[in-house]
């Protein structure tokens, strides 16, 4: 009995031990969240490796601080979600201060200064702000550039704004005069242009829209790991180790250490501007289904008709369409659509993203459910197309008296699963600037660190598929026959 208990207690003992050791080996490891499309921040080299000017100000902080440092690419667009919920420890990429962000997040001191810049394409006609009256911009989503946007009198007075994913993006609606400017982070943005050769497509206005702070953000309440960062930076500021590194990405030394600003501020987002922003994300992806399933639909049953004529060359073509789009992924084919097309064919001067969403969408899905109806069409039995041309049944009275009745209740299933699918890959057409329900809901998440808007979209989309599942069993029981 009693050695019984000596090793129960033993056990405990390396137990404790070890979930201690453990701890303290985490404790050691600070985990940092980028984005990794942030050149000279924050990019990936031709080798695949993180580097740039943050990273490397990260690593001799760290260092100071005997802490490892993994580097953790992130959707920009989620950072403060990202931190809130510990997957990541740090935001340190180009990061600038807000009121808003210091109340969602605990920031440093600035460690360097940067401007919001307008880039326009060169002889556009355009050469300060002044001239952005009534046309189109395009911003990173996420980017202090936005908010900046939205904190503007000037953005009053523009046609369009479009959020983005990335400064790469932007600067491709410009050069493809998708869009007229982008406003971007102006140490990033002379970098970028400079790294790829193209100072001589853009212009950057010498009119500053606002000059910002750089900081690093860590999760509210931290207060231990701010300290120790601010605390990092300044012995590397001290040693000069910080100069060398903003001397070897800029050229020369652009560091500043110093308070970022209050928390004062208050912001403007209130609940119903949320709501607003929910309905009208909400009304487009209900716009995008609706116009999507009524063209792809009929395009289908047309298609499988079609399919199963005895011409080879059509039967070649249609096999080499379907494919093409059930081969590869839709996301890719509506990115090919919007910038690849106009590229291919110079002329072409498609820009509205509504109409280039909605047509992306209907060939992607015209040839899925063209697979599914070609399917019902081989299940009925042949004895009954034999009958119809023995009974002399006029055409178009057995297509859609005799074979259509059939093909539908066999294909009914696969239809509902196929509309269902429809509806959740409507978020796809955000990768072109359109906000719909699920991009709403992201935004105001990020914004408010605060998951409600999720579960309110979970619960709609929920809704709008139960409403499609429902509808679908109705007409299923609709169409029983023996």
């Amino acid at each position: 009995m009693k050695n019984k208990i000596i090793l129960i207690i033993t056990f405990l003992m390396l137990f404790t031990f070890g979930v201690t050791s453990a701890n303290a080996e985490n404790n050691q490891k600070i985990v940092v969240g980028l984005d990794i499309n942030v050149p000279p921040m924050g990019f990936l080299d031709s080798n695949g490796d993180i580097v740039g000017f943050d990273i490397d100000l990260a690593k001799e902080t760290f260092k100071i601080l005997g802490k490892e440092v993994i580097f953790q690419p992130i959707d920009w667009d989620a950072k403060e979600l990202e931190l809130s919920t510990g997957k990541i420890d740090v935001i340190w990429n180009g990061l600038s201060y807000t009121p808003e962000r210091a109340k969602s997040m605990l920031l440093t001191k600035t460690y360097m200064q940067n401007n919001q810049v307008f880039i326009v394409k060169k002889d556009s006609g355009i050469s300060n702000i002044s001239d952005l009256n009534q046309r189109t911009v395009c911003v990173q989503k996420g980017s202090s550039g936005e908010t900046s946007l939205k904190n503007s009198d000037i953005s009053k007075n523009f046609k369009n704004i479009t959020t983005l994913e990335n400064m790469v993006n932007c600067l491709n609606e410009v050069r493809l005069s998708k869009t007229d400017a982008t406003l971007t982070d102006e140490v990033t943005a002379r970098y970028y242009l400079a790294k790829n050769n193209l100072e001589s497509e853009f212009e950057i206005l010498s009119e500053p829209l606002s000059t910002e702070n750089y900081v690093v953000a860590v999760k509210n309440g931290n207060e231990t790991l701010k300290n120790e960062i601010e605390y990092g930076l300044g012995k590397i500021i001290e040693n000069g180790t910080a100069e060398n590194i903003s001397k070897k990405w800029f050229g020369k030394n652009i560091i500043c250490f110093e308070n970022a600003g209050q928390t004062s501020a208050k912001s403007k987002n209130t609940n119903d501007n949320f709501r607003t922003q929910l309905f009208g994300g909400l009304m487009e992806t209900l716009k995008l289904f609706a116009v999507c399933f009524v063209f792809s639909f009929p395009i289908g049953i047309v298609l499988a008709f079609l399919r199963n004529l005895k011409f080879a060359p059509l039967k070649f073509l249609i096999d080499i369409y379907t494919n093409v789009m059930r081969g590869t992924p839709l996301l890719l084919q509506i990115f090919f659509m919007f910038y690849g097309l106009p590229i291919m064919f110079p002329n072409l001067k498609i820009t509205d993203r509504f109409l280039i969403g909605v047509i992306s969408f209907v060939l992607n899905y015209a040839a899925y459910f063209m697979e599914i109806f070609r399917g019902g069409l081989k299940s009925i039995d042949k004895n009954q197309l034999e009958a119809i041309k023995v009974l002399q049944i006029p055409k178009f009275t057995a297509i859609f008296k005799i074979i259509l009745p059939q093909m539908f209740k066999v294909c009914l299933p696969s239809v509902c699963n196929e509309t269902v699918s429809l509806v959740k890959d409507t978020a796809l057409i955000f990768s072109i600037g359109i906000v719909e329900l699920l991009t709403s809901a992201k935004s105001i998440v990020n914004e408010t660190a605060n998951i409600t808007a999720y579960v309110v979209d979970f619960l709609i989309y929920l809704g709008i598929c139960t409403t499609i599942n429902l509808i679908f069993k109705w007409v299923e029981n609709r169409l029983k026959f023996e």
